[in-house]
């Protein structure tokens, strides 16, 4: 329809007309192409605000996560240091409930590394990182990845000293009944449900008074103290990426939840 009137224009040779016409067909370009734009641009803010809410709930989670494997690494540390001043003193004297509270909280148990990555892993697996447009955001994320390999690796040493020296001494010279008889480190119920009662007057194990026990104490000490630090880092890290998540939110529009 278009076409036909310019065609007829020009053969009248109405310059004005044919003037006018180009100005619509230019407007009409352009304007489409805007609107392409606009709703391409909503599209993308509106998959950034699904990425940003998504990455939020993981966040949460993680730092919930972290604040809580930090608390009971401390616990476990300020039990390891009442049980190697129990082991390193001939005198000293521990309740049978005690002693085995100690022993599985100091000894037992191992805190295991836990945080949700589930919105930044599918964005970089799929190439979309981009649909997150904080420069400072993504590289907080990226950077994260080396101080998980570090943590998962301090685990994994904690592991092999628990394999190697804990454990060969518990199963060895310790009544585990009286440990799996006391609650688990998170305050829930007892390892073994069925291990009825607590007989009292059980005596101290002598290899809880020897130096490879309280070295064992010294050694799940020192790698929990590793831990501790490289499990702050990321709980800071964490920290710091709720901040921009936040901030980029308050950019797009978004009350922060």
């Amino acid at each position: 329809m278009l076409l036909r009137r310019v065609i007829e224009h020009v053969k009248a040779q109405q310059w004005t007309a044919v003037a006018i016409d180009f100005v619509i067909v230019v407007v009409g370009v352009f304007v489409g192409l805007q609107v392409q734009e606009w709703n391409s641009a909503r599209g993308q803010r509106a998959a950034e605000i699904g990425h940003l809410k998504s990455m939020e709930e993981d966040v949460a989670y993680s730092i919930g996560s972290l604040e809580r494997m930090i608390e009971l690494m401390q616990r476990q540390q300020a039990a390891r240091v009442a049980l190697y001043e129990f082991s390193t003193n001939p005198a000293a004297t521990l309740a049978q409930d005690e002693r085995d509270q100690l022993v599985a909280t100091a000894l037992f148990y191992l805190p295991r590394f836990s945080i949700r990555q589930v919105t930044y892993e599918a964005l970089k697996s799929s190439g979309q990182l981009g649909a997150i447009r904080s420069a400072a955001l993504v590289s907080r994320l990226q950077s994260l990845s080396s101080q998980v390999g570090t943590a998962l690796e301090l685990q994994s040493d904690e592991t092999q000293a628990t394999y190697l020296f804990s454990d060969p001494l518990l199963v060895s010279h310790v009544d585990m009944a009286g440990v799996f008889r006391q609650p688990s480190l998170e305050g829930g119920e007892v390892p073994i449900p069925w291990l009825k009662g607590n007989p009292q007057g059980s005596p101290t194990p002598a290899a809880m008074k020897t130096l490879p026990f309280s070295n064992a104490v010294l050694y799940r000490y020192f790698f929990t103290d590793a831990r501790i630090a490289s499990v702050q880092q990321i709980l800071d890290q964490h920290r710091r990426i709720a901040e921009l998540i936040d901030e980029r939110q308050a950019a797009l529009g978004i009350q922060a939840t």
